[in-house]
């Protein structure tokens, strides 16, 4: 099968695939969808890849063996982009997708992937990844509100949909009144990350370390939180530390910033943003616990990367796709995230009681095997794509063979 990806994609994950692949851009800071490109060649398809760049001045073709990578303009102003709902953007990414048909396109986010898609002519599925409407609520601007009004153009018009976690099915359901069946299917993670797993052996030998990864510094993500709730916890375990992960949390930045004006800084590492696969190393190497304070969630990257390396996870019990990833607490605890109490009565448990820390990684890590493995989720999206083209209407498509 001739398979189209349209999404965001972590370019340089691919660079290996295609001629010249040196001078491929970076495109986006998103390895999952990288992830599920690999197994489509594994598994012997042909893939076409439509994406943009905003170091991309023109649209550029990368061309491999079986894969195709489409890299198409992102303007670098919000403003510009939201104002005409993406046109420019939209417009590059049909253009590739009609110079290259496929036999079904399957994009990424219910925003400018999802409406070229629908516009190019193949048959195509939908993927949802968050909830519109929620994001719009903790992050109130015109961006925003540009964003919902294009994924409340996609649920009208998208005859396929599928969604990352039940959460963001019945936000679909019920918030943006789309009728037909969606299908849930979480993101999935590659096997080198069970891989690392397996060679983990951090037993807090130097004492227990708590960590966040965030993508951003605000209310959304609500680091804060984790701050007050360390700061209870190191006064009753001394020797406990704190790493931030991600952008908006490095030595200098907002939470940095605000940790220091609060007097909460002390015995916190302020790492930020760095390469993931040193991330993963040193989640894998360093930390016992993954605190992820965010109040909503689609299905967190974060959350189940740190599951399939045993690492025990405190999420929020009401924070979107946070329990249906944990497993509802079957895989990890689920606190109040709003009340830095309940979260640091969550970490004092986990760090005073070596053997549920254990077993929560456990649970964890076999759960992330058994639900989130890359094999497992695109069986899920094959099983998918044959029912769509078996019921596409007929004469609007031929095979690509």
């Amino acid at each position: 099968m001739k398979l189209g990806f349209a999404g965001p994609v972590s370019l340089k994950l691919l660079s290996g695939h295609v001629r010249g692949g040196e001078g491929l851009p970076e495109g986006y800071r998103f390895p999952p969808m990288a992830t599920l490109i690999e197994e489509y060649l594994r598994r012997g398809h042909r893939v076409s890849v439509f994406t943009l760049d905003p170091t991309t001045p023109l649209p550029r073709t990368f061309q491999g063996d079986r894969l195709t990578i489409h890299v198409g303009r992102f303007r670098t102003r919000a403003r510009h982009r939201a104002m005409d709902f993406f046109a420019a953007e939209r417009a590059d990414l049909v253009s590739a997708m009609r110079e290259e048909p496929c036999d079904i396109v399957h994009a990424h986010w219910t925003y400018e992937f999802a409406l070229a898609a629908i516009a190019s002519g193949s048959p195509y599925v939908v993927t949802a990844h968050d909830a519109p409407l929620r994001v719009l609520r903790f992050l109130p601007d015109a961006y925003r509100g540009y964003r919902f009004l294009m994924a409340l153009w996609v649920a009208r018009r998208a005859r396929y949909l599928t969604a990352v976690s039940p959460y963001v099915a019945e936000h679909y359901r019920r918030v943006l009144r789309y009728r037909r069946p969606i299908k849930v299917v979480p993101n999935g993670l590659p096997d080198g990350l069970f891989a690392i797993g397996d060679k983990r052996s951090k037993v807090s030998n130097e004492g227990l370390v708590f960590a966040t990864v965030l993508t951003g510094w605000g209310k959304l993500k609500n680091g804060r939180v984790a701050l007050q709730a360390f700061d209870k916890v190191r006064k009753a375990i001394p020797e406990a530390r704190l790493l931030m992960f991600g952008l908006g949390h490095g030595r200098g930045e907002e939470g940095a910033v605000w940790a220091r004006r609060n007097g909460l800084s002390r015995d916190v590492e302020f790492v930020g943003a760095i390469q993931h696969p040193i991330l993963l190393k040193r989640l894998a190497s360093e930390v016992d616990v993954l605190v992820h304070p965010s109040l909503e969630e689609a299905h967190p990257l974060s959350v189940s990367e740190a599951m399939a390396l045993s690492i025990p996870v405190i999420g929020g019990a009401r924070s979107g796709g946070v329990p249906f990833t944990l497993e509802d607490g079957k895989a990890g605890l689920l606190a109040d995230v709003r009340s830095p109490a309940d979260v640091a009565r969550a970490m004092l448990r986990l760090g005073r009681e070596d053997g549920l820390r254990l077993d929560l990684g456990r649970a964890a890590r076999e759960s992330a095997c058994r639900r989130f493995r890359v094999a497992r989720v695109v069986d899920a999206y094959e099983e998918l794509y044959e029912e769509v083209l078996a019921d596409w209407p007929s004469g609007k498509h031929g095979l690509v063979r």
